[in-house]
């Protein structure tokens, strides 16, 4: 059970409760000592060696600019950690300093000095670099008289006979012509179930006996129970944006997410010629629990130098140096990632944060034996029951370029590789970004093929081909998956609060600059509308007018055009009416 204490009169936060003793370790922070480039909105994350026992502490936590913060506190029992969330965000490049964890010990971090302007941009470089899309990320209308209303037509060739279950893929292509859909599909291509999205649709997959997906509408990953009801959300914290390449549940339904993160960098003093402003994109992991706050967080900048990147410029204005896309729960509970720019597998602590071990890229631990070739760009790296590990291999920079699908036996102590099993298509094919392979539970293997024309394959142990499904020329699918659908549970009942109640949360972040999201629920289909205003009661914008589905939304606030000061948002839905405030700081 946690304990949540709110400090809000206080300048200096005291912590007076189950506290720390003389004989416990710090065995985690965040942010870490001297860390930069952290957020604004970085909660202050502190993890022990064991249960806090009774006695009392004091913590303090002061800006250089801001000066004294107190704010929100929440002590995590199954975690062993406090974590401190500020009422204000800290300033731009101010050094903070947090006091009295333990005895008389102290630390500082760095917030970033600066907010890359062309956000916007940046993150749909980001999906651009994955897709190879060149238009932009999102569509303006559902109902645009270009977009085709109608499931893709697929080319389905059987082999043999396939595991039990349906395939699950979203599409999407290129010139967004087409609109996305959730799919699940049986083998001869007719949906058992169909959705589609206002926005492009990425990794839908079964977990937790829910249906999740990422949501670019809201930059969050949703889960449906067996009614195709969406009934909870998955997003990160501490002021980053969720990214859509992974999303995995733990089974409390803690979820591990990612995120990527812009920062502007001087590259001139790390490499001879590189461009002193330029855009670098670090890697964030958090773990979130089930209340949504964030119990864990990894950084890139901490831990990876940008330098160790295999073949992005390092001239460039913009260097995306690590593109995760993958996390996978170990079996011992720590954690490993798949990041395609550093031609790596990383293992990390997930108590400490600290790096275990490197596969692959320029700071390889392993012995890769007669697979000289290695992987290159790889995706979707997970750990088997076996405790082999299998991924899919881009190959992009074997020469010349072919995608595989590659086992590895791994031996963590004497950091040895086997190669156990591959498969390559033949004659042999190549796949410049995303996919996945999935190993089925009677051998069989899944494989979905990202940029290369056919969609998906299964295969039989021995390589066989059993099935491939292909989309449209020019259609692509993130992943693609194969899972049954019985028993997924039906999330309804009294404590369904998504179905039984309204709800208008506060925004967060507040304070803001200058925008900021409003999570709402509907308990049923209503006209909702949204209206803000300023403190004379004038308004200033209507963010929401429309008819809704009973379920949860969200919707942002731009307050670019407006002046610093205090504002009032409220929601107008049948008979619910909720007003609340919040801040613009400038």
């Amino acid at each position: 059970m946690k304990k949540v204490l709110l400090l809000t009169s206080y300048v200096t936060v005291f912590i007076l409760f189950a506290g720390i003793l003389p004989a416990q370790n710090l065995k985690y922070l965040s942010p870490l000592p001297e860390s930069k480039y952290n957020m604004e909105n970085s909660s202050i994350i502190i993890g022990y060696d064991n249960n806090l026992s009774r006695a009392g502490i004091s913590l303090k936590v002061e800006g250089s600019v801001s000066g004294n913060h107190n704010g929100k506190l929440t002590y995590v029992q199954n975690n062993h950690k406090i974590i401190f969330e500020p009422a204000v965000p800290f300033k731009l490049g101010e050094k903070v300093t947090v006091s009295g964890l333990k005895d008389n010990y102290s630390y500082s971090f760095y917030v970033r000095e600066r907010i890359p302007a062309n956000l916007g941009e940046i993150f749909t470089e980001r999906v651009n670099i994955e897709t190879g899309s060149l238009k932009p990320l999102l569509r303006t209308s559902s109902d645009s008289p270009f977009l085709q209303d109608t499931l893709p037509e697929f080319v389905i060739q059987n082999y043999g006979e396939t595991y039990s279950g349906e395939i699950f893929m979203v599409n999407f292509d290129n010139g967004h012509l087409n609109p996305s859909y959730l799919m699940i599909l049986r083998n001869d291509g007719t949906p058992k179930f169909s959705k589609k999205l206002l926005y492009r649709g990425l990794d839908f997959k079964r977990q937790n006996n829910y249906y999740i997906y990422f949501d670019e509408q809201y930059y969050q990953y949703k889960a449906m129970d067996t009614n195709y009801n969406v009934v909870d959300s998955f997003y990160v914290g501490n002021g980053y944006v969720t990214d859509f390449h992974e999303c995995i549940l733990e089974p409390d339904n803690s979820a591990w997410l990612m995120s990527y993160d812009p920062q502007l960098v001087d590259m001139s003093k790390i490499v001879p010629g590189g461009n002193p402003s330029a855009i670098v994109t670090g890697l964030i992991i958090q773990k979130i629990n089930p209340d949504k706050l964030v119990v864990f967080q990894w950084r890139s900048w901490d831990h990876i130098p940008i330098t160790d990147a295999t073949h992005e410029d390092l001239t460039a204005s913009m260097i995306d140096y690590v593109h995760g896309n993958s996390i996978e729960v170990d079996k011992d509970s720590n954690i490993f990632i798949s990041s395609r720019h550093l031609d790596e597998i990383t293992k990390i602590n997930s108590v400490t944060g600290a790096i275990i071990w490197r596969m692959g890229g320029k700071q390889n631990v392993f012995n890769f034996g007669e697979d000289t070739a290695k992987f290159s760009h790889q995706h979707a790296a997970r750990r088997l029951e076996n405790d082999h590990i299998l991924l899919y291999d881009n190959g992009n920079f074997h020469y010349p370029p072919y995608t595989r699908v590659v086992e590895y036996e791994v031996n963590e102590v004497t950091h040895e590789l086997t190669k156990k099993w591959e498969f390559r298509r033949t004659p042999s094919v190549f796949s410049f970004a995303m996919g996945n392979a999935q190993r089925l539970p009677n051998g069989n293997t899944m494989i979905g093929w990202g940029t290369y024309t056919k969609t998906a394959t299964e295969i039989g142990p021995n390589g066989n081909l059993l099935y491939d499904i292909s989309l449209p020329s020019g259609m692509w699918s993130y992943r693609v998956f194969r899972f049954e659908t019985d028993g997924v549970l039906t999330n309804s009942g009294e404590n369904n609060s998504f179905a039984n109640s309204f709800e208008l949360s506060q925004n967060y972040p507040n304070p803001f600059n200058p925008v900021t999201r409003i999570n709402y629920t509907v308990a049923k289909a209503v006209n909702v509308n949204i209206t803000v205003y300023n403190i004379l009661g004038q308004k200033v914008n209507t963010l929401v007018n429309k008819f809704l589905p009973a379920g949860q939304h969200s919707v942002n606030f731009d307050g670019s055009g407006l002046s610093s000061g205090v504002y009032y948002y409220r929601i107008t839905a049948g008979d619910f009416v909720s007003v609340k405030k919040m801040t613009l700081i400038k």
